[in-house]
């Protein structure tokens, strides 16, 4: 209405926008290592904040706690929302591949276990359940993996393949059964012997205790890693003659 009471109108329109839904994702539970975990929301273009979180959404977990970071987002309306995202940080639980390990080659299937159980084992010949069967001497890496994402964790074991000491018992022979004791040796010495006529395993045989007859002994031998090996000889103990003066 003016000053000579004529009036007249006019209309305006305003549009009230809808705030966006920004996303920021699942909560969410990692580990406690130094390791950055990068997270993404939607829609893009928004920024993160939060304790140990940058812009981008690279969080550092730096303790065991739980955390709230935030994914801001403004539309092209110049509207603006937060979604929240919790991320619980617990301790890591480290594999742990046990001590090293010397075996034998004939060994043959051997089952390595580490810690946690449900970890798994890579390496040259290996299942992922830790079984390995002994072929050929080697010294071997195994790698013990456990965990997934920032919680993974390996450890290493070195499997040491030995061989079998070479024995040998020495060659066969013969004696009378009225023979004195009889020294017998083998090689490597400090073995132990056994068999019929044998009186002590450093290796002392009585040819009259063992009697006539072809008698086998066995000489035993075990080495410094704990590998063993066998070796035999024949001992044959003859009957005395029978002259017959008449």
């Amino acid at each position: 209405l003016d000053s000579n009471s004529c009036d007249q109108i006019d209309v305006m329109q305003i549009t009230v926008n809808a705030l966006p839904e920004p996303d920021a994702g699942v909560d969410t539970t990692i580990c406690d290592q130094l390791i950055a975990v990068s997270y993404s929301a939607t829609p893009v273009g928004g920024y993160w904040s939060g304790t140990g979180i940058d812009s981008t959404g690279l969080f550092m977990p730096f303790g065991v706690d739980t955390f709230d970071v935030y994914y801001h987002y403004t539309d092209g309306n110049g509207c603006y929302n937060e979604d929240t995202l919790s991320i619980t940080v617990d301790s890591t639980v480290y594999a742990d591949a046990k001590l090293d390990k010397q075996v034998c080659i004939d060994s043959g299937l051997i089952q390595l276990e580490g810690l946690p159980a449900t970890g798994t084992w890579s390496g040259l010949g290996i299942s992922s359940t830790g079984l390995f069967t002994t072929s050929v001497v080697d010294t071997l890496d195994f790698v013990f993996t456990y965990g997934e994402g920032n919680c993974l964790t390996r450890d290493t074991m070195e499997l040491i393949v030995n061989p079998l000491p070479i024995v040998d018992a020495g060659l066969d022979f013969a004696v009378c059964v009225d023979d004195t004791i009889q020294t017998v040796v083998g090689s490597p010495l400090n073995g132990q012997w056994s068999g019929v006529g044998v009186i002590d395993p450093i290796g002392k045989f009585n040819p009259d205790l063992a009697g006539v007859g072809v008698h086998t002994l066995t000489y035993y031998y075990l080495d410094s890693n704990s590998c063993d090996q066998i070796d035999v000889m024949q001992i044959t103990v003859n009957a005395l003659p029978e002259p017959d003066a008449g």
